[in-house]
């Protein structure tokens, strides 16, 4: 994640630079120099962190010096915003109507106020603050042996053939499948040779289903030669290659070490001689490579084997499937609650008398729902408990967290840690992110990208504002692929992964990796004041407030929160107050979510200047959005959904010159919106519009106001007035419409959709469909036309 951080910093620094932001600070003695050093500093300090990203796990002297890094750097990353924000957005007379290039030229505006001043100096003196505590840390790089070379990764002990059959459980309708795609197939699979891949989490068992399935009988009967080659997570042909001969040839280990020192071309050449008409099964176990080019050469040499060759691949990722070009991909799932206690008490309970099983059994069965399905964390667990004797013991493991247990460090995350290295650098940081989730709970791939958006992980792109978005559904589908995401649903109508599942294990991981940064849940026991964690700086915050349970009048040690999440749908309280002084604490919250009922959000909320999602999810008694909302010209999405009572926005939305997602779905009281939305020219999504269609409306916003948003890809809209001004109509056109959702009235609805359609100049929109229900508006249909 710090690799990421100084990235996105370095990338912002050399932008205020260029931009010639500076000018308008030039009274500011020394600001600029402070600003090149930090540069200098970064880019020493950036090319040391992948080795000590990885040093880390293993020394603590180096983790705390990350930690103080990753500290000075969000900080540092506070301080840029906030000068940035100020210089682009210096109030004027008329800002709400100036544009945003207009408010660009703020940048070289030479009178500003004596506040502003004041202002700069602040921010100034506190990046030459983190400029000094940087040299600090630059300097330890010596002390701690850091060098621009990575260390070894963590190694993954080399797997082999052998299995104790005895100690598998669970997998026999999977190994029956999986054989049966070795052995049978259709006729046209029996006349070629076919690759299978298992695809699963680390630690769910893959390898171990292959030496099952390696060992069985029926396939030691079916195949003339059976070979087993380790592949890991670094590529070696040669290595592979020498894995097949040993294996076809039977040579010994001295025979072995001879042909390292043969070239791949000779390797290849022996393996197409041995393999010659021979029916094979080869395993090719924990493969990781996506280049197909990799397996080139192998490629070829296993086509020389007779029709019916088999070849079985065990991965974490599926990309590995494609490119392996599988018939067959078996994804391997979890397993109960009953076998992961068959697996780990076979282990802990290993000759104990029967009293003693039976008095450790009801704790054993709640310890063997903290595998969460996975037979490595069974096994590890059964591990660590052999060596309890007494219940209280075993009561001790099961209410610990498993991510603060060191044995589940050394034997569980290491496996995870290799996929986790494995990943781009800004993708880790997504990852860690996702430690915020809910256990149990599913997140909308749609909020997820948003929030990573908001957090700066999604880099900076002013030209194109679909950028963000791209990127983001990118790194999903690099999680996903790793297994450290699951799909949960579909979303018809727009084509794409509607919500994301986290295995708990992968979850436990994400919270090992930030250490302590997020408090994944804490439920308010009702009292006035909430402590944050004093240990290590809490980042990110989720409370879940029971029935009757009021959220704290002050959070301390809450200023340096950069996610909130508050739920209060069980019946929780928050106050006007609370929110108040919450929103006093945390200036430097960037994304807060809030679902709860309430009837006013204070104009407090205006000292969020660094804010950037903001969702207010089924505020049902929410009437009016407070005017200091439009001071915060940084935030780019505001999440509206089924605020049922909202009455209007304010006059001033124009002011959010940054708006990229507006969404007031389901917001069956808002009657109409202001016209300052066609002012917010950024918006990529805008749901639940209430557009006029039959005029021009001075106060409202028409349909001729579409014109303005031209890179609108996704509209959901209420159309108001009894019939289409085609005057007004005619002025749009959204070249970028990829999505359209229609609410029509009934003095409208008796018209043809594609009447409609064309009167609104959106016939050409690929996805489009019709409603007669606002409610119902977000649900989409079958797109039309396919």
């Amino acid at each position: 994640m710090a690799e990421a951080l100084v990235s996105t910093l370095l990338e912002q620094i050399t932008t205020i630079i260029c931009e010639g932001a500076l000018e308008e600070v030039r009274l500011l003695k020394g600001v600029k120099d402070d600003l090149r050093k930090l540069k200098f500093n970064l880019t020493s300090i950036k090319a040391l962190l992948e080795d000590a990203e990885q040093k880390q796990i293993s020394d603590k002297t180096v983790q705390l010096w990350l930690d103080r890094l990753q500290e000075e750097s969000l900080d540092m990353e506070d301080a840029l915003d906030e000068w940035r924000t100020v210089l682009l957005y210096r109030p004027t007379d008329g800002a709400e109507n100036a544009s945003f290039l207009q408010r660009k030229v703020c940048l070289f505006f030479r009178c500003f106020s004596f506040r502003r001043v004041y202002r700069y100096h602040g921010i100034a003196h506190s990046i030459k603050g983190i400029n000094e505590r940087l040299d600090e840390i630059a300097k330890d790089r010596v002390r701690y042996q850091l060098t621009d070379m990575p260390s070894r990764l963590p190694k993954r002990k080399e797997s082999t053939s052998f299995i104790d059959g005895s100690s598998f459980f669970g997998r026999d309708e999977v190994k029956k499948q999986i054989i049966g795609h070795l052995l049978r197939g259709t006729s046209k699979e029996r006349e070629s040779c076919q690759t299978i891949s298992i695809v699963g989490l680390g630690g769910i068992g893959k390898t171990a289903l292959a030496q099952l399935i390696y060992n069985d009988e029926e396939v030691k009967q079916h195949f003339t030669s059976r070979i087993w080659a380790y592949v890991s997570n670094v590529f070696d042909e040669s290595k592979v290659a020498t894995a097949i001969i040993v294996a076809l040839e039977g040579l010994d280990k001295v025979a072995a070490l001879q042909m390292e020192s043969l070239p791949s071309n000779a390797l290849l050449e022996r393996i197409c001689k041995s393999i010659e008409g021979k029916k094979y099964l080869l395993i090719l176990d924990d493969v990781w490579t996506e280049n197909d080019e990799d397996f080139g050469g192998l490629n070829v040499t296993f086509k020389r084997g007779a029709a019916g060759s088999r070849i079985l691949v065990t991965t974490r990722k599926h990309t590995v499937s494609r490119v392996m070009g599988s018939s067959h991909t078996i994804h391997l799932e979890t397993l109960g609650r009953d076998l992961c206690w068959s697996i780990l008490k076979k282990i802990a309970l290993r000759e104990r008398d029967q009293k003693t099983c039976e008095d450790l059994t009801p704790v054993g069965l709640r310890i063997a729902d903290k595998c969460k399905g996975l037979p490595l964390v069974a096994k590890t667990l059964g591990g660590h408990l052999q060596f309890k004797t007494t219940r209280k013991e075993w009561e001790d493991v099961l209410n610990s967290e498993l991510w603060g247990m060191d044995v589940v460090h050394k034997d569980v995350f290491v496996p995870l840690l290799l996929s986790y290295y494995d990943l781009p650098s800004p993708v880790k940081q997504c990852f860690k992110y996702c430690a915020s989730f809910t256990k149990d709970n599913p997140s909308f791939t749609c909020h997820l990208i948003a929030e990573w958006k908001a957090q700066g992980y999604l880099g900076f792109n002013d030209v194109d504002d679909s950028f963000w978005e791209l990127k983001g559904f990118e790194y999903l589908k690099c999680l996903e692929a790793r297994s450290f995401l699951q799909v949960e649903d579909f979303h018809p109508f727009y084509g794409q992964y509607a919500k994301y599942r986290m295995h708990d294990l992968v979850h436990d991981f994400a919270l090992f990796l930030t250490k302590g940064e997020f408090l994944e849940e804490v439920t308010s026991k009702g009292d006035k004041s909430m402590k944050m964690n004093s240990e290590r700086t809490c980042r990110h915050l989720a409370v879940i407030l029971e029935s009757g349970l009021s959220f704290p009048e002050s959070i301390f040690d809450a200023e340096k929160l950069r996610s909130l999440y508050i739920s209060a749908c069980k019946g929780g309280v928050i106050s006007g107050g609370a929110l108040c002084n919450l929103f006093t604490k945390a200036p430097r919250l960037r994304v807060l979510t809030i679902e709860y009922p309430n009837s006013t959000i204070p104009e407090e909320i205006g000292n969020l200047l660094h804010l950037r999602y903001l969702c207010l999810y089924s505020n049902l008694h929410l009437k009016r959005l407070p005017k200091a909302l439009c001071t915060l010209h940084n935030l780019e999405f505001l999440h509206l959904y089924r605020c049922l009572n909202l009455e209007r926005l304010p006059n001033e939305m124009g002011n959010l010159v940054n708006l990229m997602v507006l969404d007031t779905t389901a917001c069956s009281n808002l009657a109409c919106y202001p016209k300052g939305v066609s002012k917010l020219t950024r918006l990529t999504q805008l749901l639940g519009l209430i557009v006029r269609v039959d005029r021009n409306d001075p106060e409202e916003f028409s349909i001729g106001d579409l014109a303005n948003l031209k890179q609108l890809a996704v509209l959901s809209m209420k159309m108001v007035g009894n019939t289409i001004n085609l005057e007004e109509s005619k002025k749009v056109k959204l070249q970028n419409l990829q999505e359209v959702k229609i609410l029509v009235n009934e003095a409208i609805a008796d018209a043809d959709e594609d009447t409609i359609l064309e009167s609104l100049n959106m016939s050409s929109v690929p996805r489009c469909c019709f409603d007669t229900d606002f409610h119902l508006i977000g649900r989409f249909s079958t797109p039309r036309n396919e």
